[in-house]
């Protein structure tokens, strides 16, 4: 399956025409510059300009200073990078925490609890659950939400069951990569598996980058690969600020200067009786797919950038998306990690499993186990927000435009697999632009169904898509 093999980052010849210039240079190259990264004063300057950067994101200044010096300890003294990406994040839920006393109880009850399944799996790897830990650990997290919801709203257990509900919510997939991390030795590297929980550098729901298994593998053992990784970091975070400008000077020239609308917002328009005019719908869902873009790239960017600053070496979030000429190249490109966590935990585990002597019918089964049943579980679990708001009924229905998006989606996913492909096209228009074109094409429509806010029903949407299609009922 190409979606498991192409690579988010491919080794690129040095440049040599004007089509491989960069905005950035690539200093790690330099042999002066990587020399002059190791020794003391080389290493503050680093630290001083990255720390100038992160400015750019952070607006709390006491914040970058404490980062700064998080990271001088790692950078000074790497012996200790494990202890200090450890135990610091765990200090933060303390110290952030100490105001709502049952949510820091329920952060730390759950970071125990993920450890301790962690040993559970690592010690008693042939027992019912070291064969099968993630079953039980969504099933777990599964039946909690199902015990919160039925408990009385607004009564003492109710409180205790959905605080453990939203921290839990936070660690899930961290938590799912450490108990079906195979390969770890809990004498040297609990600290690891620890520090992959929410790391110090930042992360969403989705793990940025995967758990402490991938981090053993692209963390720096010497000095000189230190001092590289610190400087794609470095440059990876001047690429997410300089994105993060042009993002502004977008908005505000699509958005402000022209008026046009966001997607909601048109959406939202069609359903109140007073839609806006067809071609500004058309315009608002095409700039969704580049704003979109954008947007993880930039906190993606952000993220590996201060991991790399650790001393891993990750591959980025979103690498040259619009470059993809298939949807299961894009589907890589655009959001490596979250695509990696449907492909470990969902994919394979289905693709090995079933189906083996019918190759099609496998890829289709096991593309649907991870887009359709395992998006919709990631995102069920990322917003339990709505089932405490709603019920758990209600909170299921509100998923029913997303549904709609993860089946298309799955469905081209699945043909962009099993077709057959010849020989790829010479020149830039039928080898590159034109496929790229559809790629993006599809992935414009199927978003017309893709939604955080479960603000409109599926009747509503459904409407809305089809007027832009002249098609009205």
């Amino acid at each position: 399956m190409s979606v498991l093999l192409t690579p988010t980052e491919a080794a690129r010849p040095k440049a040599k025409t004007w089509a491989d210039f960069r905005l950035i240079p690539r200093i790690e190259t330099w042999a002066p510059v990587v020399s002059f990264v190791q020794t003391a004063p080389g290493k503050i300057l680093l630290l001083a300009v990255f720390g100038l950067a992160l400015r750019f994101f952070v607006a709390d200044l006491t914040s970058v200073f404490g980062f700064a010096f998080l990271y001088g300890i790692i950078t000074f003294l790497p012996e200790y990078r494990r202890l200090v990406l450890a135990v610091v994040p765990v200090l933060y839920v303390i110290l952030f925490g100490i105001h709502t006393p049952l949510q820091m109880s329920a952060t730390l009850s759950v970071i125990a609890l993920g450890m301790l399944l962690y040993w559970c799996a690592l010690y008693w790897p042939k027992s019912a659950f070291g064969r099968r830990p993630l079953i039980f650990l969504l099933s777990g997290f599964s039946l909690l939400i199902v015990a919160a919801c039925a408990a009385r709203p607004h009564s003492l257990p109710s409180s205790v069951l959905w605080a453990f509900v939203g921290a839990m919510a936070s660690y899930l997939w961290f938590i799912a990569y450490a108990v079906t991390d195979k390969s770890s030795k809990p004498a040297s590297d609990s600290t690891l598996e620890l520090a992959s929980f929410r790391p110090l550098w930042g992360t969403t729901n989705t793990p940025f980058p995967k758990g402490a298994a991938y981090l053993r593998r692209i963390e720096a053992k010497t000095p000189e690969q230190l001092a590289v990784t610190q400087l794609k970091g470095l440059k990876l975070l001047t690429w997410a600020i300089l994105l993060a400008v042009f993002q502004t000077l977008w908005f505000r020239f699509f958005h402000g200067t022209l008026h046009i609308p966001l997607p909601d917002q048109a959406l939202a328009a069609s359903v109140h009786g007073t839609p806006v005019p067809w071609h500004m719908r058309w315009a608002a869902q095409i700039l969704a797919y580049f704003e979109l873009i954008l947007s993880f790239s930039i906190f993606g960017h952000r993220f590996i950038a201060c991991a790399r600053m650790a001393g891993f070496n990750a591959l980025r979030n979103t690498y040259r998306p619009l470059s993809s000429t298939t949807l299961i190249e894009f589907f890589n490109r655009f959001y490596y990690y979250f695509k990696e966590l449907l492909v470990d935990f969902f994919f394979y585990p289905t693709f090995l499993r079933y189906f083996k002597k019918h190759r099609r019918l496998r890829t289709i089964f096991a593309t649907c186990a991870a887009v359709v049943f395992g998006d919709a579980f990631y995102h069920i679990t990322r917003d339990w927000y709505f089932f405490r708001d709603l019920g758990l009924w209600k909170g299921i229905a509100s998923y029913q435009v997303e549904f709609v998006y993860m089946i298309a989606l799955a469905a081209g996913l699945s043909i962009s697999q099993l077709r057959k492909r010849g020989p790829k096209r010479a020149g830039f228009l039928r080898g590159r632009l034109l496929p790229a074109s559809g790629v993006a094409a599809f992935y414009i429509l199927v978003s017309f169904f893709e939604t955080d806010t479960r603000t409109f029903s599926l009747p509503q949407t459904l409407h809305y898509f089809a007027g832009l299609f002249f098609i009205h009922y």
